[in-house]
């Protein structure tokens, strides 16, 4: 499904106190310089398939390229930065410019992959690929643009007959605004749990830059619904809480005219508020800035956002039938997860009971009793609306649109509707949900195990993390995607894999619930 908005002519409220405190928040990026681990060739054998002949790197920088031929870098884990390499010519004096075409991939399959037959609704010019003339040699070349990667290809489109391509050297400036020094994995050497935790810090440093971005190959932007859980996992392991706090700010100092937050957040050349709305995503902005009370204790900020948070609640509730449910068409503007065909209308009530419950905490804090009072009023009403239409006695379940989909059952556990017991036996029988409405995204795997850990199943949760992030592990993760089905490991919701993430926010949590539970 195609999930983007155009509105002509929007004009964003914008709250300058807000965005200027935003804007002395911002802290300058850690830079490490690193180099590659190691090399190969790639080339096609008798019958057609890609095969790599490995190189060390002594060889690989005396290597001389001609038309047609290509070195593979390989720098050993995934990084966010600037590539350089340093270029020169072997043979005669270049007579003709170096006509290079350069790959970077997240993953080795990337590479595999042919950029011109992608025809998905994503723009082509996300995907990380350059074709560049080199007039002089020997040349130091940087590449301008940020990018995300592990693997870089190099091909020699075309030199002269007089001189071969050596590529002596590439570094890449890696950036993010995580500081890993004091870290350490609180699981036990050796085992999935501390492969899986390793990864999962990994995916969350490479995406905390001048803000908490989605992902770094792309979009590259403050989504609020990725936000949430990247501050989430920040709290159990780096601690960057200005960079949560900045991003609070930017929510609330950027919003749709109507007082609406933005499902996302643009930061370049100036912070403006995207005109693209999730109904789900803008009640995680209560949840979040509870959650950073909660760590933070800091009252200014409460003070600053309390109004922008509360309104997300009011805007919501206006969303509503007089029978207490969620208005189709603010149901459909719900993402929920990559699932075509999901009814996400019990999904959407449930995601604002749940967001109510974090109001309720914050109106506390600021000791507005007559708003907790009324919020407490609010969820009761909603609540017991979706139980009298949305719970099935006889299938013991709760239905919406005629679909037992898991994302209705595992949001109705989290915003507690069904009684405790009803909650844990949902979630024991959780597998005869999953079909025909998988679980599309990492982002949907998190609240399904948290509703396993709210339900007191703390061991099949941990299964699941072994089982869904492990089998990425497995696959050769270094960093975690933005979408994977392990059943169907072809499957990208943009009409191609070529612009899937392969480092993405939302799915780093695991280490909340391994941390969490040590």
């Amino acid at each position: 499904m195609e999930l983007y908005t155009i509105i002509e002519n929007f004009q964003p409220l914008n709250d300058e106190r807000l965005l200027e405190k935003a804007q002395e928040l911002r802290r300058p990026l850690r830079c490490t310089e690193v180099g590659p681990a190691g090399a190969c060739i790639l080339h096609q054998d008798e019958d057609g398939r890609l095969q790599r002949e490995g190189l060390d790197l002594e060889s690989a920088g005396s290597l001389a390229l001609g038309r047609g031929q290509n070195l593979c870098l390989d720098f050993g884990n995934h990084f966010t930065g600037y590539l350089s390499l340093e270029l020169a010519g072997e043979g005669s004096h270049p007579d003709a410019p170096a006509f290079l075409k350069l790959q970077l991939a997240e993953v080795f399959e990337e590479l595999l992959e042919d950029s011109s037959a992608y025809d998905g609704w994503l723009s082509r010019s996300w995907i990380q690929e350059e074709m560049i003339h080199v007039d002089v040699l020997p040349a130091h070349l940087r590449l301008p643009r940020r990018y995300a990667f592990r693997y870089v290809k190099i091909t020699v489109l075309d030199t002269s007959p007089k001189y071969r391509l050596v590529v002596k050297g590439a570094k890449c400036l890696y950036e993010t605004s995580a500081d890993d020094s004091a870290i350490q994995l609180c699981s036990r050497p050796g085992t999935m749990e501390a492969r899986i935790e390793r990864v999962c810090l990994r995916t969350l440093a490479n995406c905390m830059q001048d803000v908490f971005e989605d992902g770094p190959k792309r979009d590259r932007r403050l989504w609020l619904g990725d936000f949430r859980l990247q501050a989430l996992a920040d709290y159990f392991s780096f601690r960057n809480l200005d960079l949560v706090k900045r991003c609070l700010y930017l929510f609330a100092g950027t919003r749709f005219p109507d007082g609406r937050v933005s499902a996302c957040v643009f930061t370049d050349p100036e912070p403006v508020a995207d005109d693209t709305w999730f109904f789900d995503y803008s009640l995680f902005f209560p949840v979040t800035l509870e959650e950073y009370m909660e760590e933070s204790g800091d009252t200014q900020t409460l003070e600053d956002l309390y109004e922008t948070a509360m309104q997300q609640i009011d805007l919501s509730l206006e969303k509503c039938t007089p029978d207490g449910l969620v208005q189709e068409e603010a149901g459909a503007a719900a993402f929920v997860d990559w699932c075509d065909g999901l009814d996400k209308r019990a999904c959407a009530q449930a995601v604002l009971i749940y967001a109510m419950r974090y109001a309720i905490r914050l109106a506390e804090r600021r000791r507005d009793k007559e708003k907790a009072q009324e919020l407490r009023r609010q969820a009761d009403w909603l609540r017991e609306s979706a139980m009298e239409h949305f719970w099935d006695p006889q299938e013991q379940c709760f239905v919406c649109g005629g679909q037992r989909a898991i994302a209705t059952q595992v949001w109705m556990v989290l915003a507690r509707v069904p009684s405790p017991e009803q909650a844990r036996k949902l979630m024991e029988d959780s597998g005869r949900f999953l079909q025909p409405f998988r679980m599309a995204a990492p982002y949907m795997h998190h609240y399904y195990t948290e509703a396993l850990m709210e339900t007191g199943l703390k061991e099949q949760a941990r299964e699941h993390i072994r089982s869904y992030w492990g089998s990425m592990v497995e696959r050769g993760a270094d960093t975690f995607w933005e979408t994977w089905d392990p059943e169907d490991p072809e499957a990208s919701p943009y009409g191609g894999k070529i612009v899937n993430s392969y480092c993405h926010a939302w799915s780093c949590t695991p280490m909340i619930w391994l941390r969490s539970c040590r």
